[in-house]
């Protein structure tokens, strides 16, 4: 391993910190694999426990380490990436390389609340559509999702008979002949409440990604309203973008 400059005004806990990332982004380490103890770190680069601790502490925050407890610390499986140059449902976008399936805790209709009457400018008792999905990719759960669609507009549409603990609710939209536009997300980093992390199998508080998301109809009116939770320690969020001249 490299030495840590202890003339270096960066503190020794950040250059640690760049020493491991350097050799797990260098395929030294490699997913899954066993880092060396927080003692034999702090004896080969001759720092306190406090320092190595913290350094080894941020990156399992940062996701790059895992801990087990009573067996050590490895390095982290690679976050599951999602490009977001168009609109695509959580399926479509995992699909390819795993196994994505959903628990599905609610599938029903309802009277709209005033909160997401006004994301759809609805009248009073108008119901809408919610559908409240745990998504799990290779057996794990990564995120929970809860959209509300605003049937009112598409009166002839029939959801029922469609799975989604398997199916995708934009592959059955478009199935329904309902035609989404675009959408507007908005990204947020927060900390898992309790409810969250029991579903997620995560601590409480720990980081997640917190998306909310309007999609619209061709003719310009909000069809659905979705508000996702991602852990931070398994998703991340990639978007293109093109410069304009």
């Amino acid at each position: 391993m490299a030495e840590l400059n202890r003339l270096n005004r960066i503190p020794l806990y950040l250059q640690l910190k760049e020493v491991i990332t350097e050799k797990i982004e260098n395929g030294e380490w490699l997913p899954g694999e066993k880092i060396p103890t927080e003692d034999s770190l702090q004896k080969q680069f001759d720092i306190s426990r406090i320092t190595v601790r913290q350094a080894i502490s941020d990156l399992v925050v940062s996701g790059l380490l895992t801990r087990i407890q009573g067996k050590g610390t490895f390095v982290a499986e690679p976050k599951l990436a999602n490009i977001r140059p168009e609109l695509t449902g959580f399926t479509y976008e995992m699909g390819g390389h795993h196994a994505v399936e959903s628990l599905v805790l609610d599938c029903s209709k309802m009277i709209a609340s005033e909160r997401i009457r006004r994301k759809f400018d609805l009248s009073p008792n108008v119901e809408v559509m919610k559908l409240e999905r745990i998504r799990l990719v290779d057996g794990q759960p990564v995120g929970l999702q809860k959209a509300f669609l605003n049937i009112s507009i598409t009166p002839g549409i029939d959801l029922n008979k469609y799975d989604f603990s398997r199916q995708s609710l934009y592959a059955s939209l478009e199935a329904e002949g309902v035609e989404l536009l675009e959408a507007e997300e908005t990204v947020e980093a927060k900390l898992a409440d309790d409810l969250q992390a029991s579903l997620l199998r995560i601590p409480a508080g720990a980081p997640v990604m917190h998306l909310t998301r309007l999609t619209k109809l061709k003719d310009g009116r909000t069809y659905e309203y979705a508000e996702m939770i991602f852990r931070g320690d398994k998703y991340k969020y990639t978007a293109k973008l093109n410069l304009k001249p």
